[in-house]
């Protein structure tokens, strides 16, 4: 039979253990901190209906991937690219089970048939984070306050959380005078802007819209507007959209947005109004947020999202307000690899058992029982190499903290032989001794 090539195809990845054990602790770490700020788990089928994932929409953009099944159309199923929709179509499927306010987070893989770049494949994982029921502000600025408190938790202290409303992008059409239904497309094209320079997006609004100088120079007076404070910022904006009635609603949400963040103690170091954030999905109707890092600016948001409070409406008659954020972990985790900030283990031992003497053999794997029953990850060598020597290479080779030892005499004296790997140091002792000093590590 001819070897078949052990080929991933591209835009896939295998994790190996010294990349699962830090991406294990990064999700970990996203779950402690999501249920402190009171979100539950959910979990949907990696299979949806392709309508409910495009919407109906036959000018639906993303690459999705096909699921055929035996005797069906081939397009009657596909893998989904958020966890968004998914959540949407939930709330519409089980409204009378699901108690409102809904805060419920979820961690699974998506799939996106897009050019594979650097920390972004075609296979991926990413965390959510939503607040489902509540129309008001504050639980868009909770949303922003917990993108903040990740973000610290994972030890990135260089980022900025990037805050518009599409409301404000709403306005534009009348602002700079082009037809209402250009709006989407334009804002496309503007959300491209941490990632192309404006002459290039100056020529998209030329070729694909038809915009004319003066009204690309009102797009461009608005992406340009900066300040040195939130309110000079918000100020600018409201001269601009003067009368404006969308966009002067979009506005009073961010002030309200800004009250709420100071009350919570979110630092404005960590946040901005940036009128060039745009979101490219078309479900978002209110605030939108990135987080960039500062860094790194060149990989693009690692923590995005928004308010689509007409999502739901897709599958029900149900008017539900809605707001999250999703975190893409395979861009996250490359960032932190680049940063410095993952710690790379190749297993996730704290001691290991040597077994080389045969008369030890029932003591050393009782020995590892006892170990385990204690809390302690542990295993007994089972390896091919049966010498002391053979065995310590090994566990050296695998950066294991602890080996314990039982020979002959440590046999007939009933103790056994501790070694930090780490330090070198050695104790003859207990095993109840052997156990703290492993614990205390």
């Amino acid at each position: 039979m001819a070897i078949v090539e052990p080929t991933l195809p591209g835009g896939f990845k295998d994790y190996l253990p010294e990349d699962m054990i830090p991406r294990q602790k990064l999700f970990d770490g996203i779950r402690t901190v999501f249920e402190r700020f009171g979100f539950v788990p959910l979990d949907t089928p990696c299979v949806e209906r392709s309508e409910v994932l495009t919407g109906g929409d036959a000018e639906f953009q993303k690459q999705i991937f096909y699921v055929s099944q035996p005797g069906g159309d081939k397009d009657s199923t596909a893998l989904r690219f958020d966890l968004t929709v998914p959540l949407a179509r939930v709330i519409a499927s089980y409204g009378d089970k699901i108690s409102r306010p809904f805060r419920r987070y979820q961690i699974g893989r998506l799939w996106r048939g897009e050019r594979q770049q650097a920390g972004r494949y075609r296979e991926f994982a990413q965390c959510d984070a939503d607040i489902v029921g509540v129309a008001g502000m504050k639980a868009d600025a909770e949303i922003i306050a917990l993108m903040d408190s990740l973000m610290t938790e994972l030890g990135f202290d260089k980022y900025l959380i990037r805050i518009n409303n599409r409301k404000i992008l709403n306005g534009l059409s009348e602002y700079a005078s082009f037809e209402s239904e250009k709006t989407n497309t334009i804002i496309r094209i503007i959300d491209k802007l941490d990632k192309q320079p404006w002459s290039e997006i100056e020529s998209e609004l030329k070729e694909k819209v038809s915009l004319n100088d003066t009204q690309i120079e009102k797009i461009k007076a608005f992406t340009d507007i900066k300040g040195e404070k939130q309110e000079d910022i918000l100020n600018a904006l409201s001269k601009l959209f003067w009368e404006i009635s969308i966009a002067e609603e979009g506005i009073s949400e961010l002030r309200e947005i800004m009250s709420y963040l100071d009350a919570m103690g979110v630092s404005r170091t960590s946040w901005t109004i940036d009128s060039s954030v745009a979101r490219g999905l078309g479900y978002y109707t209110g605030p939108v947020f990135e987080t960039q890092l500062l860094d790194l600016k060149e990989i693009g948001s690692v923590f995005s999202g928004g308010r689509y409070d007409g999502l739901v409406s897709r599958f029900s008659k149900q008017n539900v307000p809605a707001v999250g954020a999703s975190l893409g972990i395979d861009r996250l985790f490359s960032a932190m690899e680049t940063l410095g900030l993952v710690e790379k283990k190749k297993n996730v031992l704290q001691a290991l058992v040597l077994n080389f003497e045969p008369k030890a053999e029932m003591k050393v794997m009782q020995i590892v029982s006892i170990l385990r029953k204690r809390g302690i990850n542990s295993a007994l060598y089972q390896g091919s190499e049966n010498t002391l020597k053979g065995q310590l290479s090994y566990a050296v080779k695998e950066e294991v903290p602890f080996v314990v030892i039982v020979g002959e005499s440590e046999l007939n004296e009933n103790i056994v032989l501790t070694k930090n790997l780490g330090t070198r140091e050695q104790v003859k002792e207990t095993l109840d001794e052997c156990i703290e000093r492993i614990i205390k590590g």
